[in-house]
């Protein structure tokens, strides 16, 4: 034969089937990777507070502010004071939901990614500290979400898991109208007989 013996044939699509084997499961773990990320993304939530305690921020994904909290002492000083006190308050949090978030990012990336450490190298240059000093917040800031069973008998091929759901839209509120009989209501709105 020109080709080898069936034998070398064999063995060459046995090889062929074990590497499709070895790249599907890189690509399932791949995807529970990704899937973890996208969890923990969303569930991230990092709360941050003033040294006197006096302000408690929560940041969440992307750095939006979720929730500021200001305590009855936080409000006996001045109004300069406690505006500082938040505006750095929330910078902190923004700071440490987009560490949290860059970590959450490179675990999914994996090693070859420096996410992480262009946040951190950023941040360190931005207030003044170290790379190292913020690193190790880091592992104190990640929110833990419980891991998702992958499914082996599942087709994720044509789903995009990265792809931003867009929101349901609420309903629309239901418009009340005044009875016609009171007339001396004129509704600015109302586009059927206008006198």
């Amino acid at each position: 034969m020109a080709y080898g013996s069936h034998g070398d044939l064999v063995e060459q699509l046995q090889q062929k089937l074990r590497r499709i084997d070895e790249l599907k499961q890189q690509g399932e773990q791949r995807q529970a990777a990704f899937t973890r990320m996208k969890d923990e993304i969303g569930a991230l939530s990092v709360t941050v507070s003033s040294p006197d305690r006096g302000v408690t921020v929560v940041a969440g994904p992307g750095g939006s502010v979720q929730s500021v909290r200001v305590t009855e002492e936080a409000l006996q000083g001045s109004a300069i004071q406690l505006s500082s006190t938040i505006t750095t308050t929330i910078h902190e949090a923004v700071a440490a939901a987009a560490r949290t978030q860059a970590a959450i990012v490179q675990d999914a990336l994996g090693p070859s990614s420096n996410v992480l450490e262009q946040v951190l190298q950023t941040q360190a240059e931005a207030f003044g500290t170290s790379v190292a000093a913020l690193k190790a917040t880091v592992a104190d800031e990640r929110p833990v979400v419980p891991q998702r069973p992958i499914d082996q008998g599942a087709d994720f091929a044509e789903e995009d898991f990265l792809a931003e759901q867009q929101p349901a839209r609420p309903a629309r509120p239901e418009v009340r109208r005044r009875p016609a009989e009171d007339d001396d209501f004129l509704d600015p709105f109302d586009e059927g007989d206008r006198r």
